[in-house]
Formats: C-alpha cells, structure tokens, sequence
C-alpha cells in the first residue's frame, strides 16, 4: 500500500467515525451532511495529489527532448507508483543516452563535412536545401541561414540549378563550371535513396583551378619547349645537308660548321638547364643549409667572367655592407650568383656597368644585383621568372640564353627558404634582389 492509498483511507476511517458521532449526537440529516462536506473536501484533495503526480510523471517522461536529461521521479517507497516510477526512470534515461549518441553523430559528421577541401550541398526530395558544409559557402559565398533555400537562392548559379534538375529526374550529374576568368569547379551530383524510397540530392563541388592551371602549364611547357628546340635542329639540319649535299669552300664551310656548333652548344645548354629545373622542383637535388660566406663567392663568380666584361667593356663592383653570412647552399648560391651576373651582362650595352651589393636586414641576407642595362617594361615585370617568358620576341635567343635562367633562381631560392624580387625601369636598368635567412656567425 503507498503513502496516498494509506491517508485515503485513514481519512475515510476518521470521516466515517466524525459522521457517526454527529449523526448519534444531532440526527442523521445534519450527520448527512457533514459527512458529505468532508468527502467533498477528500475527493479534492485526493484528485489535486493524484494531477500533482500525473504532472511529475509527464514532465520525467518528456525531460529528455525538453534539455532537463537530469529529471527523475524519486517514488522510492515500495508500491504500484513507485514501479510505474522507475519504468518511467528507465524509459527517460533510454531516451536520454539515444538522443545522446545522435547528438554525438551529428557532431561528428558536422565536423567531418566542415573539414572537408570540397563543398557538399544537400537537398530535401523537393528541392531545398538540408545542409551546406563550410567549403560549399566559401566557393559560392553563400552564408547565413541556408536550410531551406533553393541552390538558386542560395548559390546563384543557373547552370547547377539546371543540372540539379536534371539529378531529380533519376540522372547522375558532372559538369565543370567557370565561377570566373580564372577559377573553376567540378560539380558532382547523385539522389540518395533509403531502402528504395529517394530522399534527396546530394552534390559535390571540387575546386579544380589549381589542376587547371597545371594542365595549362604543362601544355605551355610543351609548346615552349618544342619551339626552343625546333629553331637550332632546324639549323643544324639544314646547314648539316648543306655540307653533305654540295661543295663548298673551306671558308664557307668553316661559317657553315660555326653555325652548327653555336645551335649544338644552345641545344646542351637549353637540356642541361631542364634537367636542373626538373631536379629543383622534383627535389632531387639535395640542399645543405649552412653558413656561407656570400662575399668570397660573389669575388670568385666575377673572377671567372672577368673576361666577358672586358669584352664587353663593362666595369663591375663589388660591395660588401655586411661581415654576416648567409644560411644557404654554397652550390645553389653559386648558381645564383652565375645566373644573374650572365643575366646582366647579356643585356647590359657596351660600356655598361654592374653592381653586386650585399647587405644584411632584420634576419635576412640580402643579395643585389644592379645593371645599366635595357631594363624590363613595368607590364613584364611580373612574368619574367616564368619559363620560357621573353619580354620581347627572340630577345633571349638572340642574346645566347635559354629562357630558363631566372626561373631556376627563384627556384633555387625558395628552396633555401629565400624570396626573390626584381625592379627595372626601362631603358634604365634592371636590379634583382635575393633575400635568404641570414646567420650570425662573425
């Protein structure tokens, strides 16, 4: 028997022994009476114990959809409603550890889509968005409230909403798709069913500008490669059937064989200067960062070109602001250094000059190479560390260069962590600048 059965029926008892009194004591209409007044008063109080408790028993078994997961019934004295309580104690935590586990796999999907490099979009069998991870929101810059938008309002882009249209229709989708001038994505889409029942669409969005590019790149190489080599083949060839087809003077013969042998020696330059990029960008070539003493390479390298200035009647100088070094490779170094001083002098006019100036910076070894020569126009001033970029048609060719040069020094320099700058102004002079990370060691 629990405690409410219990006062029910010791009440009773008490009104029953009242009513007897008063219908022994003042007749039996007036113990009537009272004795219905006070059965009216026990009903009531009866039936507002008996809600009190439906109310405690409703708001356990709803606690755990309403964020109160620590209620509970605390019936504990041995009865029917004490049983009915710990059912219900049970059912709510049941309730509790489910919704739990959801919450937590949803936590975890969310953090799975939201750290994926595609953007997902996912939409309901009418057509309107379930969920946008973060990816998809940066590609299309679509932010704010998404669920329940249209990939028209939310992405603003006719053509996915066409192709999404035609995923309704039961046919998987892929289309690229041109965001801008230089930017492109890939558009993937498939309805997902449930046991046979289809519930929506999902898409996936690859941003494919980078692989693009490279395409792009390699196509340009190719090309530009192919036409390097076709020049001097072709005047091998031609002056090679020349020699063996007709006879010809030792003078012109002498010319002939000149020309061969200057489009051989570019032919082996050009290869030997592929074969160093390709090892550069394929990290093939191993680097050994330590300090370097920049000035004594930077003596040496103007030492063994000392007779291509005079040649060309060009004056050079050294200056040295700084007893520091540099933290780089010694070889790498070198072929910097080679490569713009040869940079220089093919497009410095006679009677030129070239300066070389190193200076050290906050954490930084700075190299410079000035020239008085022909200078860049300011619209080719950011291409010119590209492969195979000429400012001008034929001008590296003609000055004996690959094309190649400044491309493997900023290369070689981003390798040893460094950075590489140019400023020219033409008709005036061209100055590259090299910044490596510099060491104390003097």
């Amino acid at each position: 028997m629990d405690r409410l059965t219990f006062r029910f029926g010791l009440v009773l008892v008490i009104l029953v022994g009242v009513t007897t009194l008063v219908v022994a004591q003042w007749g039996s209409a007036i113990g009537l009476a009272v004795g219905g007044v006070a059965a009216s008063a026990i009903a009531v109080l009866a039936s507002r114990r008996l809600r009190a408790r439906i109310d405690e028993l409703q708001q356990a078994l709803v606690a755990p959809v309403t964020g109160r997961a620590g209620r509970r019934l605390g019936w504990t004295r041995p009865s029917a409603v004490a049983e009915l309580a710990n059912t219900v104690n049970e059912a709510a935590q049941h309730t509790q550890s489910q919704l739990d586990a959801a919450s937590a796999e949803q936590e975890r999907l969310r953090a799975v889509l939201n750290g994926m490099v595609e953007g997902v979009l996912v939409l309901d069998r009418d057509g309107t968005t379930l969920l946008a991870n973060r990816r998809l929101r940066e590609l299309f810059d679509a932010w704010g409230n998404v669920e329940g938008r249209t990939p028209l309002e939310l992405i603003r882009r006719p053509e996915i909403d066409e192709a999404l249209s035609r995923v309704s229709r039961k046919e998987p989708v892929s289309i690229e798709i041109a965001l801008a001038a230089d930017r492109h994505v890939e558009m993937h889409a498939v309805l997902f069913p449930d046991e046979g029942r289809l519930l929506g669409t999902v898409a996936v969005f690859h941003d494919v500008t980078e692989i693009r590019r490279l395409e792009g790149m390699r196509r340009d190489f190719v090309a530009n490669v192919s036409h390097e080599l076709r020049t001097p083949l072709a005047a091998i060839r031609g002056f090679a059937e020349t020699l063996l087809g007709s006879d010809v003077g030792t003078e012109q013969r002498d010319q002939q064989l000149g020309v061969i042998l200057r489009h051989s020696e570019r032919l082996s330059a050009l290869i030997e200067d592929l074969l160093e990029l390709s090892r550069i960008e394929g990290h093939r070539t191993p680097l050994e960062l330590q300090p370097v003493d920049v000035a004594a390479l930077c003596r040496n390298a103007l030492r063994d070109l000392q007779p291509r200035f005079d040649e060309r009647q060009i004056t050079n100088q050294l200056e040295v602001g700084t007893t520091l070094q540099a933290s780089a490779d010694r070889r790498s170094i070198e072929q910097v250094l080679l490569n713009l001083l040869d940079n220089a002098l093919k497009y410095t006019e006679l009677g030129g000059e070239i300066v070389v100036t190193l200076q050290d910076e906050p954490g930084r070894f700075r190299i410079e190479v000035a020239d008085t020569g022909i200078g860049i126009p300011e619209a080719d001033l950011g291409r010119i560390f590209e492969r195979f970029y000429r400012v001008e048609k034929a001008r590296t060719r003609d000055h004996g260069g690959t094309g190649l040069g400044l491309s493997i020094v900023k290369h070689l320099v981003q390798a040893m962590r460094g950075e590489v700058f140019v400023e020219s102004r033409e008709g005036e002079g061209t100055t590259v600048s090299v910044r490596l990370p510099l060491e104390d060691f003097g």
